[in-house]
Order: C-alpha cells, then sequence, then structure tokens
C-alpha cells in the first residue's frame, strides 16, 4: 500500500508540473493532492487526453470528467467570456451554464440582456430566455416569450420548447391545454420525458388508467432501445417500471 500511494503522488506531481508548464488552472493543483489518484485520472482525461487527441470523443469524455469534479466550471468559464467580450452569444451561454448550476436568477440578467435589438426574435435566445424566465417562477412571462418565439418563426420545429409550452401552462393551472400540448410533443419528442410528463399530469388529475396506459407505452419503446438510450432515460423508465 506504501509503495501504491507513493506511486499515486508520483502520477499527481506529474500532473502538477504539467499544470504549471502548460498554464491551465491552479485550481487542479489542489485536486491533484486531494484526491491523488481520481484527481490525476479526471485530469488526464480533462485536460490532458483531449490535446494531445482532440478528437470529439476525447473532447467529451474530458467535459463530463470535469463536470463530475467541478460542476460549476462551465459557469465560471462562460462568465469570463461575458467579461472578455459581451456579445449576445457569450451571454446566451452564460445563461445556459448558469441554468445548469442551478443559478437561474443570475441566469435571467444575462438572457434579459442577449435577447435585446437585433436579437429581440432569434430564437435560440429568444428559448434561453423562456427556459430562465420558468426557472425563476415567471411562468406568465414565460408563456408570453414561448409564444412571441412561435409568432416570430412560425415554421419552427423545436421539441423542447414545446414541451416548455406545456409545463408552463401545467404551472399556470391551465390543465386541460397543458394535457393536450403533452399529447402532442409526445409524438415526436426525443426520449419519454414528454410523455412522462404527461402521465404525471393525467395522475395529478385522478385519470389513472390513461396515466398507466402512457406509462406502458414509454415501456414498449424502450423494450428494444439500445443501452446507451436507456441510461440516458433512466430517470423516465425508472418511474414508468414503478407506475405501470
Amino acid at each position: 500500500m506504501p509503495i501504491l500511494m507513493g506511486l499515486h503522488i508520483l502520477v499527481a506531481l506529474a500532473c502538477a508540473v504539467h499544470v504549471i508548464r502548460t498554464q491551465r488552472q491552479m485550481y487542479w493543483i489542489m485536486i491533484l493532492f486531494i484526491f491523488p489518484a481520481l484527481g490525476s485520472l479526471v485530469y488526464v482525461l480533462a485536460e490532458v487526453l483531449p490535446s494531445l487527441a482532440g478528437s470529439p470523443s476525447a473532447r467529451k469524455a474530458g467535459s463530463v470528467a470535469s463536470k463530475a469534479l467541478d460542476p460549476g466550471r462551465e459557469a465560471r468559464d462562460a462568465l469570463v467570456q461575458v467579461e472578455i467580450s459581451r456579445t449576445p452569444g457569450n451571454m446566451r451561454r452564460a445563461a445556459d451554464a448558469l441554468l445548469a448550476s442551478n443559478r437561474p436568477a443570475d441566469a435571467l440578467v444575462m438572457a434579459r440582456e442577449a435577447a435585446t435589438g437585433a436579437f429581440a426574435e432569434d430564437g435560440a435566445m429568444m428559448f434561453t430566455l423562456a427556459r430562465t424566465l420558468y426557472e425563476t417562477g415567471e411562468f406568465g412571462e414565460a408563456l408570453d416569450q414561448l409564444e412571441a418565439m412561435q409568432a416570430a418563426h412560425p415554421d419552427i420545429r423545436h421539441p423542447e420548447a414545446h414541451l416548455l409550452y406545456a409545463r408552463t401552462l401545467e404551472a399556470l393551472g391551465r390543465l386541460d391545454e397543458a394535457a393536450a400540448t403533452y399529447a402532442s410533443v409526445s409524438d415526436y419528442f426525443p426520449g419519454p420525458e414528454a410523455r412522462a410528463r404527461w402521465a404525471m399530469l393525467l395522475e395529478a388529475s385522478g385519470d389513472q388508467d390513461n396515466a398507466r396506459a402512457r406509462w406502458n407505452e414509454i415501456l414498449a419503446a424502450a423494450r428494444h432501445a439500445p443501452k446507451f438510450v436507456k441510461r440516458t432515460h433512466r430517470r423516465w423508465l425508472d418511474m414508468a417500471r414503478a407506475r405501470a
């Protein structure tokens, strides 16, 4: 065991040298020596492999590892970019990152500023603003934003916005409209989330038979799905198995 620990420390030291030589973020050094084995592994995945390979899969692996160990990094990096250049694109990316970090109030500030002027009717800006309004409990304004997005882009096919519209109607207590919207978006939404939320609304409304039918539809669709799809949607599939 002492030999193994010594090896872990040597690897951490090598990674620390790489941090300094390549001018990486200095918080990596703290991570490397607090978690000498795990920290080194994550550092290699997040910083070393992507720079060596440059492949999309390597970058994705590094991104996942980095988020697991430092979930606030993406938001910090995005805010730095806003300080460097306060463009609508940078502010939208910061808003999305802040939402992912559970900072909806801060995200709303960025999203409001991004969706102004020439970008007031940009579809991506409008959707980010609608998401932040929903997450901050501004359901009426979120609905207005989603309806304005639909009016500005009548031919757009945006399943995430369609699902958010259903959720916003539900939050506002417009349950019949919400159920109809869930039914519509469930036909083409990628994955079971829309149908699961529809089933939960049906349950809350007392329609247990129709809710159970929706849960069974989720399970039937997933029966022959690849394993990675099942892993991605595990939350909804577990819920369906428990309630069908």
